[in-house]
């Protein structure tokens, strides 16, 4: 068995002390590999950067050799069989959904940021031992086996695990079907925690009557309540971490409503990804990027279905429902990304700059964006009787449940089963997953099937609707639409010092800061509107409505 034990000697440091007990086979080199991403953020994290200190010895305290091989891999050799005790600092200094934190209340660590994979036997399980006494409330989402003992049966299982120790935490429960549901609070709560923990319940209860069972016996909802603005979740099988501030504004119904979001969203990933899950990420390769194109699945389906729970639950009604849809929309309708990269591309892109807003337009948000095609996806199905929830249901039986990876055709095959004319689901497909056709069209169409009417508004907002420019608050332009004439002019990260409207030459002057140089530009004003405000509003009721709230 190998054996990791976690400490904190100095929490005023942020370091964390981790000892690694294994035996080492005489003459064979043995590979420690640190990850260097993590599962849900498919972007490269570099963890090695965090450790500090790695020391090897034996039984008798005898130094043993360390040979670094990669920027985040060691290779150790023993000339007799011997157990060994490898000794490392790793720095919790971030505080996210899926990092690491340490401070005088409490410590918290994802272990895939922190925890080697012994190859050759990643297999075996591990045990993990918290020596943290003065943190007496401990969790760890694994199978609890003492007082401060858990156990993961492999690696994977081990990198999918949290701890939190903390002085203080609140816990509230609840049971549906055969699985436990417990939610940790940690933090100051200024909320009422009944009617939160009903509301889980309430999109819990929806979700597994859908899907028709829950992936696991047990599953722990760990929320970091914070002090500062922060809004941040992420998956596991066993459970999630959500990190969200402040928490005094959760007083609020409009705020309440984003914590319930991020919540229904992470709870789907149980089923959608912690379990369906693309073949190339069967297992997980920590070591290196691990490319994959369903990035629509991934976290499309998951957006759209995080939101929709919300509704089909009865959590939120219908308006507040098409408040939050309304917000993707607009976001999707301010970008063209589309144009230049399909979202399968966008996919493997993630890895290059998926989670920055990068350069102009270069790729689409696989998050909204999926989303959006994922309720174009859902409106033609229930058009042809069915549902996007009955595919993803079909996903779960044929590779959730199996624990097989899926490809991408898989998928679009599932939902191909299910219409009379699959040909209009391979041209879906081909149009605006593979290809980079503007779904905007279809999704107004999709909306209107609904009787949802999508409106396109102006504000007084002239230099935004007229000339095609976004300004931060800072009056910094942040994009230019690519068909105004402002874009021939002006560029991104020039800062706006005045802007008038000639009436007598129709034009644009506008003087502008660009780095350090002012520049005074004259063009002509347009006709045209760019980026119009978006409202989706109730309209003519229509029967696929109440199928598609239920």
């Amino acid at each position: 068995m190998i054996h990791y034990t976690i400490s904190c000697p100095n929490p005023a440091s942020q370091f964390l002390r981790i000892d690694l007990y294994f035996s080492c086979q005489a003459g064979e080199p043995v590979l420690l590999q640190l990850p260097a991403w993590r599962a849900g953020r498919y972007q490269l994290a570099n963890y090695a950067q965090n450790l500090r200190g790695l020391t090897v010895r034996n039984l008798e305290d005898q130094h043993i050799a360390l040979k670094k091989i990669t920027k985040d891999c060691w290779s150790i050799e023993v000339e007799e069989t011997t157990p060994v005790h490898l000794s490392y600092d790793y720095w919790a200094g971030k505080m996210d959904a899926g990092s690491a934190w340490v401070d005088d209340q409490q410590v918290y660590v994802n272990l895939v940021n922190c925890c080697f994979e012994i190859l050759g036997k990643s297999e075996e399980p591990y045990e993990v031992l918290l020596d943290l006494p003065n943190y007496p409330n401990q969790i760890l989402t694994l199978k609890q086996t003492g007082t401060s003992t858990w156990m993961a049966e492999n690696y994977q299982v081990l990198a999918d695990a949290t701890v939190l120790a903390a002085k203080k935490v609140e816990l509230e429960t609840y049971t549906i079907g055969n699985t436990q549901f417990l939610a940790w609070l940690h933090g100051e709560i200024h909320f009422n925690r009944s009617r939160f923990i009903k509301h889980l319940q309430a999109f819990t209860s929806r979700m597994m009557e859908d899907f028709g069972s829950f992936p696991e016996p047990e599953y722990q909802f760990i929320f970091q309540l914070l002090s500062y603005p922060h809004y941040h979740g992420v998956e596991h099988r066993r459970g999630t971490v959500i990190t969200f501030g402040p928490a005094n504004s959760l007083r609020e119904e409009e705020v309440m409503e984003e914590l319930l979001g991020i919540s229904c969203h992470e709870l789907y990933h149980a089923w959608n990804v912690c379990r369906i899950r693309p073949k190339e990420f069967l297992p997980y390769d920590f070591s290196k990027e691990t490319y994959t194109q369903a990035g629509l699945i991934l976290e499309g389906v998951t957006t759209y279905f995080g939101d929709l729970y919300l509704l089909k639950s009865g959590v939120y009604d219908l308006p507040t429902y098409l408040r939050h849809l309304e917000k993707i929309v607009q976001r999707e309708a301010t970008h063209y990304g589309w144009k230049n990269a399909s979202i399968q591309e966008s996919s493997i892109d993630l890895w290059l700059d998926g989670y920055v807003a990068g350069i102009p337009d270069r790729k689409v948000n696989i998050y909204s964006h999926g989303a959006l095609l994922s309720l174009c996806l859902d409106v033609l199905l229930l058009q042809e009787g069915s549902s996007l929830a009955q595919v993803m249901k079909g996903m779960w039986e044929n590779f959730g449940l199996p624990f097989k990876g899926y490809k991408l055709q898989d998928f679009e095959k599932e939902i191909s089963l299910r219409v009379s004319h699959p040909e209009k689901i391979n041209a879906f497909f081909d149009a605006f997953v593979r290809g980079k056709e503007d779904i905007f069209p279809v999704l107004i169409k999709s909306l209107g099937a609904l009787g949802i009417e999508v409106k396109k508004t102006n504000s007084d907002n002239g230099l935004l609707h007229q000339a095609g420019i976004q300004v931060n608050a800072q009056q910094v332009i942040q994009l230019i639409h690519p068909e105004s004439r402002a874009y021939h002019y002006l560029m991104c990260s020039d800062q706006l010092l005045s802007t008038h409207q000639n009436s007598e030459t129709s034009n644009w002057e506008i003087e502008v800061l660009r780095k350090g140089r002012k520049i005074k530009l004259n063009f002509a004003l347009e006709e045209g509107s760019y980026y119009p405000l978006i409202h989706l509003e109730i309209g003519v009721h229509s029967p696929l409505l109440t199928s598609w709230m239920n």
